[in-house]
């Protein structure tokens, strides 16, 4: 039984952001506990590696990742939100670019790409053009990256992986809601007003953040956007508490920068620090485990498995 939807409420917040009244987390299927990672300070470096159609060709992961679970409307998180959003500043006007330089780099259980933020366009797409809710069409991450003209991209939200034995009937298909940026739409627009759900939408030249998807409707306007849980931070606070650890995504921004992040036997926690250590006041968790895959140029961590949604840079 999915959540029942309601109606979308806007509240705008002129000065302040509102503090958080309460956060408790269901942990998603545990992976094996190990000791909690450290973010660690890194130096940056540009990666050299070859066309998105060159990785593409490669089967071989680069590093390789565990499977996780997908979770399920009734697993999803309950947590009680002040209504507000997160928005990365962006200039006035826009600058209009057709590359945007980035850097990728390792900081020992994790891998970062970062790009300036109003020099690039975030996307995102699914490999299908309508709901899907069985038997769902896939593509590699560096496939969707040069269908939209990428530089770099990270895989999307949760969904229902072929070798999970649970997800039988449900193959492929995701519940949250992805925009489809070549239709110009939401794809699975009904669990939009789902609670617990974090909102990440993306204009050229700028983010921006909604802990509560919920509050928020169906922004139209855009280039990328895509829900997910759990929201990992909002303003700088740090929204979730720690967690079973795993290899795990997420995207976020702050200070001008975005960031792509891929973490290794990382709780939410971690994963949530590693952001805030990068200098991002707004993050968002995305999928993980046999799904991860960063891409900046080559593959720095998977590819995984092939996915039906994901997070392009261009």
């Amino acid at each position: 039984m999915k959540p029942a939807g309601f109606a979308p409420i806007l509240i705008i917040i002129p000065v302040a952001v509102v503090s958080l009244a309460s956060v408790a987390l269901v942990s998603l299927k545990s992976e094996s506990p190990q000791e909690s990672p450290q973010p660690r300070s890194i130096s940056r470096s540009i990666i050299e590696s070859p066309s998105p159609l060159e990785a593409l060709a490669s089967t071989e992961s680069e590093a390789s990742v565990e499977p996780s679970p997908t979770p399920s409307p009734e697993d999803e998180l309950k947590i009680d939100y002040q209504t507000f959003a997160r928005e990365a500043p962006s200039p006035s006007p826009t600058p209009k670019v057709i590359s945007t330089p980035s850097s990728t780099t390792s900081g020992g259980n994790y891998t970062v790409s970062t790009f300036d933020l109003a020099s690039t366009t975030v996307v995102t797409d699914t490999a299908n053009d309508n709901d899907c809710p069985n038997d769902c069409p896939t593509k590699a991450l560096a496939q969707f990256v040069a269908e939209n003209g990428g530089r770099a991209g990270i895989h999307g939200s949760y969904f229902c992986p072929p070798d999970y034995s649970s997800c039988g009937g449900k193959v492929n298909s995701f519940d949250f809601s992805v925009w489809n940026n070549r239709q110009k739409k939401w794809i699975n627009a009904y669990s939009l007003f789902w609670n617990g759900r974090g909102m990440m939408v993306f204009r050229p030249g700028s983010a921006q953040f909604f802990p509560c998807a919920a509050c928020v409707g169906a922004p139209s306007d855009i280039t990328g956007g895509l829900t997910n849980y759990p929201s990992l931070l909002s303003g700088g606070q740090v929204l979730v508490s720690d967690g079973p650890k795993g290899t795990r995504g997420g995207i976020g921004f702050g200070s001008g920068k975005l960031f792509l992040v891929v973490a290794r036997n990382a709780s939410f926690l971690d994963l949530a620090n590693i952001f805030k250590s990068l200098g991002a006041t707004d993050a968002l968790n995305l999928d993980g485990g046999g799904s991860s895959a960063l891409y900046d140029g080559g593959y720095k961590a998977g590819p995984g498995r092939s996915l039906p949604n994901a997070i392009i840079v261009k």
